[in-house]
């Protein structure tokens, strides 16, 4: 049995971490504070995010209860701030702000909050799914990004297995049985040349149907989408395709090393892309985080892609040679192949590590976001992966079958990891800058949103709750709900009195006496038995 497959656990087990992940800008603060009551309308509506947004793609409605729209003029960007001008003729009640931007690492983002002025109204009907995507576009985004992510491990692992593993075993084998040999590397080398063929210009194909795609998703034109970094960045990684495929395919059909070199170049430049137009792209310091996702992929590549390289040509490899003479040359596969899979093992777990930790703010995001429920399930295919190991050591003799089985749950992985680049990693963390908190938090069908405003010490600061359903209509189920503030520094816990507003809406005021970090916890009663609590920070400001 080969060696190589008892790696497989260790293998999902490092690909089960997030590369280009990407935590998306958050909004933390917006004026007027949600749910507030004005005496008069405010002249602009300003939200500020933890990360810079682009103008491109923003918008910004602005509904009354009568249902017109109150927005004047195009929003405005500045940094992290997203402004949109109001009209002054904005009647008394309640309004509704939907909003909706693309954040500098390429994803959409978009809420909705209400104000009311005079006194609060019923909100206008469906306001807040003013600033959905279209139907269908997250998923077709999500399909495009596993395809294009497994393209470009299938060329880097077509790169790494010719260079460190093909060519130097037939090399070797040349030496001992000649005849096995030429005819194991004339069918390996005729898969090979259809992979530096088909795959770079599948890749190529990807990137292009991405564009209009992604544009669509996000309401803006191609042109736009090529204005924004994930734009620039799919046409790079076009680019890079088409220029490796002469030099894959030239290295595929010959043993010279040159043309490899320069195909492995450009497929390490491939393998910096899906950093470039993810979260890494944005990070502080960028030159680190992109180097840490670079490796991670490059790691990825030549190991789980040379899997695939192998599942697609074990079957010719076979079919050339008889079981009686393949096993020296299947026996140094296996021990050359296990050599770069132990080589990258370091560097998927290090840099694997690295990225959940900065997108990560603590342990309760992989069970209170979507991104989490998703790593959570790539975890359970590595459990699943252990036993799938088990039982193949002991069911299949055969390394074509071994490989094949390891490739399955290989792209089930990548699948996996394509649904998690489209997600945030954390739900509304608190301002990191301190002062107002704005966080939603997913209970099962429900979200629940803590607002906190202004946040500063020695002044009251309003709390809101409000839990609602996936249609946006209250929580009706939700029957009690209790908010209160610790300070481990000073030993200090501050109960809040709500009071319940309407359905599933509890308001209040606390005065926090100090500033500083404070920990904030969120209890509620759903029905009669159940008990869910949310825990976050913020820091009040002085």
């Amino acid at each position: 049995m080969p060696r190589h497959l008892l790696l497989i656990p260790i293998l999902l087990a490092a690909l089960a971490v997030p590369t280009s992940a990407s935590a998306h800008a958050a909004l933390v603060a917006e004026s007027p504070v949600a749910d507030s009551v004005l005496e008069r309308p405010p002249t602009a509506i300003d939200l500020t995010f933890t990360e810079p947004v682009n103008a491109i793609g923003a918008r910004v409605q602005i509904i009354a209860a009568n249902g017109k729209h109150y927005e004047r003029g195009a929003p405005t960007v500045r940094d992290r701030t997203l402004s949109a001008g109001l009209d002054p003729a904005l009647p008394a009640g309640t309004t509704t702000v939907a909003w909706s931007a693309i954040s500098d690492d390429g994803h959409r983002v978009s809420g909705a909050f209400t104000f009311a002025v005079g006194a609060a109204t019923t909100a206008a009907p469906s306001a807040t799914r003013a600033a959905t995507r279209p139907r269908g576009a997250a998923m077709s985004s999500t399909v495009l990004r596993a395809a294009r992510f497994a393209a470009i491990l299938l060329l880097l692992g077509l790169v790494a297995l010719l260079l460190l593993v093909w060519q130097p075993t037939v090399r070797r084998g040349s030496e001992l049985a000649p005849a096995v040999a030429d005819a194991a590397d004339a069918a390996f080398r005729h898969v090979a040349r259809r992979l530096a063929l088909l795959v770079p210009l599948a890749l190529a194909a990807i990137c292009a149907v991405y564009l209009p795609v992604e544009a669509r998703a996000d309401g803006i034109s191609v042109a736009e989408l090529l204005r924004l970094q994930q734009g620039r960045i799919d046409v790079l990684a076009l680019a890079i395709a088409l220029a490796i495929l002469p030099w894959l395919w030239w290295a595929a059909r010959s043993d010279a090393r040159w043309p490899l070199i320069a195909a492995g170049l450009l497929a390490l430049g491939l393998a910096v892309t899906p950093g470039l137009a993810g979260h890494a792209g944005v990070q502080d310091p960028a030159w680190l985080a992109l180097l840490v996702d670079g490796v991670h992929v490059a790691a990825a590549g030549s190991w789980a892609g040379g899997v695939l390289v192998l599942a697609l040509a074990a079957p010719a490899v076979f079919r050339a040679t008889s079981p009686e003479t393949r096993g020296p040359l299947i026996h140094g596969v296996v021990r050359r192949f296990t050599r770069v899979a132990l080589a990258g093992l370091g560097a998927l777990v290090i840099t694997g590590t690295v990225a959940t930790i900065s997108l990560t703010s603590s342990l309760t995001d992989l069970w209170q976001t979507p991104w989490g429920t998703i790593l959570l399930a790539k975890l359970a295919v590595v459990l699943l992966a252990v036993v799938a190991a088990r039982f193949v050591r002991r069911a299949i003799a055969s390394f074509e079958r071994s490989v094949q089985v390891e490739a399955i749950l290989i792209v089930t992985v990548i699948a996996l990891t394509g649904v998690l680049t489209g997600l945030a990693p954390q739900l509304s963390p608190a301002s990191p800058a301190g002062g107002p908190l704005h966080l939603e938090r997913r209970i099962d069908a429900r979200t629940a949103q803590l607002d906190i405003a202004p946040g500063q010490a020695g002044a009251p600061s309003e709390v809101h709750l409000i839990v609602v359903n996936d249609v946006g209509q209250p929580a009706v189920d939700v029957a009690d709900a209790s908010v209160e503030l610790r300070s481990e520094q000073a030993g200090i816990t501050l109960p809040v009195t709500l009071t319940r507003i309407a359905a599933a809406h509890w308001a209040g005021t606390i005065t926090i006496p100090e500033p500083g970090a404070w920990t904030v916890v969120a209890r509620l009663r759903i029905g009669e038995f159940r008990d869910e609590s949310i825990t976050t920070t913020m820091t009040a400001l002085p």
